[in-house]
């Protein structure tokens, strides 16, 4: 990974609904710096001019500047073409129709690389000793959305459209919530982080004396700590994220057959307690089904191993491969 010595660093970053979380890594793949930043979403200008804030302030903490820095590569949600680096149906950003990559190198003064962020996570995983030998694989994060990023054959499969695995806009009940993407009973509005979190508000309405009824502000993290505690309301809304989540994860082993299913995104930090509704559902599906235990093996589910920056390590991988790709046109030409 060793660039040209007088800009010897790459910068991943991850841009997410809710946080920005930026590595910076030397020409030997060492880790330099970690940050995370809230996600400024007061519009398109503030949102770009955040991230750029959150470079800085990573470089700074690495003991460096833009001076030293090779590349940027940058995973961001929605649908993104990463030739011109413009940004299309990013709907938790508000990003519609966004040239985010060339107008972030004009503010760095850096060649800056977009791709999808959960592509971009898969694409970090495969750097992950637990899944290096693992040719076929799904990456689902579940936080203010849902999405998922599949390897297939050792490869990243995008699709025609760089859309590809956009699970959470599945529409799974059409009487359901209507989502940001226009449709109703899409994924993300039945299990995602605001839809857990919104179930949980009700819950309390409909039962002020419940724990979760108590609770000076419900989120996400309290239906989970109020599940934990043995709270009904709170276990009955895990379980129903957990069947459509199931689902979500059959029509993933139906249509792609891959080996691994491994869960992301900031919902899941919950752990065995994010998982075992999901489990649940799948055993039920598998009791019912000899199709079912066939393909959804007990070990097809997991976690990102704790403390890994799957989406920035991505975001260097593209970073790296498009210096590489970048010189190797110009000595052709």
């Amino acid at each position: 990974m060793i660039h040209d010595a007088g800009r010897p660093l790459l910068v991943g970053v991850d841009v997410g609904g809710t946080k920005v979380g930026v590595l910076v890594v030397d020409g030997w793949g060492q880790v330099r710096a970690r940050v995370i930043m809230p996600t400024v979403l007061d519009g398109p200008d503030a949102t770009l001019a955040g991230i750029a804030a959150a470079i800085r302030q990573a470089l700074q903490a690495a003991g460096a500047d833009l001076s030293a820095v090779a590349a940027v590569g940058m995973g961001v949600p929605g649908q993104v073409d990463p030739q011109t680096g413009v940004v299309r149906h990013a709907v938790n950003l508000r990003w519609q129709e966004m040239p985010a990559g060339p107008r972030l190198a004009a503010l760095l003064g850096v060649p800056c690389f977009l791709a999808n962020d959960v592509r971009l996570a898969a694409i970090g995983l495969q750097r992950h000793p637990n899944y290096a030998l693992i040719r076929n694989l799904a990456y689902v994060s579940v936080g203010t959305g849902i999405a998922a990023g599949l390897i297939l054959d050792g490869r990243l499969y995008s699709g025609a459209h760089n859309m590809a695995g956009e699970i959470g806009h599945l529409v799974l009940n059409p009487a359901g919530p209507p989502c940001v993407c226009g449709l109703r009973g899409c994924l993300e509005t039945l299990a995602a982080g605001p839809a857990i979190a919104a179930g949980g508000r009700q819950a309390a309405l409909a039962d002020p004396t419940g724990l979760l009824g108590a609770a000076d502000r419900v989120t996400t993290a309290t239906v989970y700590a109020a599940a934990a505690a043995g709270d009904p309301a709170a276990q009955a809304i895990l379980r129903h994220v957990g069947r459509y989540l199931a689902r979500a994860c059959q029509a993933i082993m139906m249509t792609y057959d891959v080996e691994r299913i491994v869960f992301g995104g900031g919902v899941t930090t919950a752990g065995e307690a994010f998982l075992r509704p999901i489990q649940q559902a799948l055993n039920a599906m598998r009791r019912r089904s000899a199709l079912a235990r066939t393909l959804l093996a007990p070990d097809l589910l997991q976690l990102v191993p704790a403390g890994y920056d799957a989406g920035p390590w991505g975001a260097i991988t593209l970073a790296g491969q498009s210096l590489l790709t970048a010189a190797q046109t110009a000595v052709e030409r």
